[in-house]
């Protein structure tokens, strides 16, 4: 030992001592590790779902599809905006004279009766409820002619 420095020298009865307890150590550290890690993985199991365990029901809630406005047709009537998805059915509206097409379009896009309808139009309610009629006949009529490609009866 030179100039002050004390090394520590332990006995081999003593270096058993601090191995022993390095050893408890290590297996508490670790102990305690596994029951951290199955606490967890009880908390995953109860917290998240596999994607393959989910309903159809529930991976419709985990997307949204973009729609765009070029995708639909869009009516005006009497100041309102009624957008259209479906090709078809915007097809056959549009064969339809203005007045019956917007009687349907007041109707069944935004839910009006016919006493409404009337008192926007300025129209009589039977007049109304006999174009509403006389516009689904021949939008089905009309559909059905874009379907085949022939007119049916």
């Amino acid at each position: 030992m030179r100039g002050g420095e004390r090394l520590l020298e332990l006995t081999p009865s003593q270096k058993k001592t601090v191995r022993h307890q390095f050893d408890s150590f290590c297996r508490k550290v670790l102990r305690e590790e596994a029951r951290d890690y199955e606490r967890h993985i009880a908390w995953r199991s109860n917290h998240e779902v596999s994607l393959s365990e989910l309903s159809e029901e529930q991976e419709r809630q985990m997307y949204v599809l973009d729609e765009y406005p070029s995708e639909q047709t869009h009516f005006h009537v009497q100041g309102y905006d009624v957008a259209i998805e479906n090709e078809d059915l915007a097809n056959a509206l549009t064969v339809l004279p203005d007045d019956k097409r917007d009687i349907v379009l007041l109707a069944y896009f935004l839910d009006m009766n016919d006493q409404e309808i009337a008192d926007k139009l300025d129209m009589v309610r039977r007049t109304v409820q006999y174009k509403r009629a006389q516009s689904l006949k021949e939008l089905k009529k009309e559909m059905e002619v874009n379907e085949d490609g022939t007119q049916s009866e």
